[in-house]
C-alpha cells in the first residue's frame, strides 16, 4: 500500500465547487479512473480520501492537497494521470509524492487578494482607506466557532506581506493562521475592510474581490508537503 499526497489546483469555474461536491468529485474520479484507492473498514466502507485544509468557496488556487492511498500495482504517477484524464480541465492534479508532513503540521496559509475599486471610486482612494485601516492598533471581530462566537483581533493574525496599488483597485498579498488550532479566512479581513468603508469612508467603495490561495505553510515557514 502507497501513501500519496496529491497537490491539485483548483481554478476558472472549479473554484465554485463547495467543499462537500469537491469530495464527491474525487470519489467518482477514482472509481472512473479505475485506480485501486484503499477502503475505510467497518461498517460503512467509502474510499479514504483526507484533504488537509479546506478551500473556500470562490477561491483558486494551485496548491490544494488531497491524501489517499494506492491499494494495488499502480504507480503514483499512473494514478494521476489517469485521474487527470477523468477530471475536468479546472480541476487538474499537479504532482504526487509521498506525504512528509502531518496535517496537524499546517499552521498558515498565503492568499493573494485582488480588490476592485467601485464606479466613482479611485485606486488612489482604496488605497489611502486600506492603509488608514490596517494602520489601526487593533481590528476586533466577532468569529463564529464550533462553541458559539469569539472575539478576534484581526490586526494581530493577518500578515501583510505586500500591498501594491493597481491601475483599478488594490493587490494585497496576506498570510493568515490556518490548521486544526486556529484557522483565519482572508474573507473576514476583507468584510471588515468594507464595513470600515461604509463608516468611515463613504466615497470609497470596494468592487469585486478575486482571492486566490498561494500556499499552505507550516510554523517554521516551510511548504506542507
Amino acid at each position: 500500500m502507497i501513501s500519496v499526497r496529491a497537490t491539485f489546483a483548483k481554478r476558472r469555474r472549479a473554484k465554485y465547487i463547495s467543499h462537500l461536491d469537491l469530495m464527491r468529485c474525487m470519489q467518482r474520479a477514482f472509481r472512473r479512473a479505475g485506480v485501486p484507492v484503499w477502503f475505510t473498514e467497518g461498517f460503512n466502507p467509502h474510499a479514504y480520501l483526507m484533504f488537509p485544509l479546506a478551500l473556500s468557496l470562490g477561491y483558486e488556487s494551485d496548491c490544494e492537497c488531497m491524501d489517499f492511498r494506492i491499494d494495488g500495482q499502480m504507480s503514483m504517477q499512473t494514478a494521476m494521470r489517469r485521474l487527470n484524464a477523468v477530471l475536468p480541465p479546472d480541476l487538474q492534479i499537479v504532482k504526487v509524492a509521498e506525504p512528509v508532513r502531518k496535517h496537524t503540521d499546517i499552521a498558515f496559509a498565503d492568499y493573494s487578494i485582488c480588490l476592485d475599486c467601485a464606479e466613482g471610486t479611485s485606486a488612489h482612494g482604496l488605497r489611502a482607506a486600506w492603509d488608514a485601516y490596517i494602520a489601526q492598533d487593533t481590528i476586533p471581530i466577532v468569529k463564529k466557532t464550533k462553541r458559539g462566537t469569539a472575539t478576534i483581533d484581526l490586526k494581530a493574525q493577518a500578515q501583510i506581506l505586500m500591498t501594491q496599488t493597481l491601475d483599478d483597485g488594490l493587490w494585497l498579498k496576506l498570510r493568515m493562521p490556518a490548521g486544526t488550532s486556529v484557522n483565519v479566512n482572508p474573507g473576514l479581513l476583507i468584510d471588515s475592510f468594507r464595513s470600515a468603508l461604509e463608516q468611515n469612508h463613504p466615497g470609497v467603495q470596494c468592487g469585486m474581490m478575486r482571492a486566490s490561495r498561494l500556499a499552505i505553510l507550516c510554523a517554521d515557514g516551510s511548504e506542507f508537503v
